[in-house]
């Protein structure tokens, strides 16, 4: 799963980059730095697959991650933002047990947080399912 978008902001790009690395780095998440660029991993590929997509446990450690490029505009800031996850091999399709659905909400959530700690109010784009509920 991934997704692609292009911001704006009237912010100057290394605010834009400091915002949203003190913003990621205060919830513990890692972040990487870099001239342009700022990298976030979430999760834990290791926890994900232990506790499963079925379990609330499981679904805090979905392995994603953003990546946010920043360089000048005429107004501010022009931001490139892929976010993906960092999920690895798959069993199959991949399709089972809501999986993509997950990484969809996930990602989603991510992507608007992110825009909030820059003041871009970012809608939330497509079908956002609730995560699945299973009756065992």
């Amino acid at each position: 799963m991934e997704k692609k978008e292009q911001w704006t902001s009237a912010q100057p790009p290394q605010a834009v980059l400091d915002a949203l690395a003190s913003a990621f780095s205060s919830h513990g998440e890692d972040v990487r730095r870099e001239k342009s660029s700022l990298e976030v991993h979430m999760g834990s590929n290791t926890l994900y697959r232990t506790w499963g997509n079925m379990t609330a446990e499981g679904r805090a450690h979905l392995p994603v991650a953003l990546t946010f490029t920043a360089s000048e505009s005429g107004t501010g800031a022009a931001i490139e933002v892929h976010a993906f996850d960092t999920f690895g091999f798959r069993i199959g399709s991949g399709k089972s047990f809501g999986v993509p659905e997950t990484f969809n909400r996930r990602l989603e959530e991510f992507l608007s947080y992110a825009a909030g700690v820059i003041g871009i109010d970012r809608p939330v784009t497509g079908p956002v399912p609730a995560p699945p509920r299973f009756n065992l």
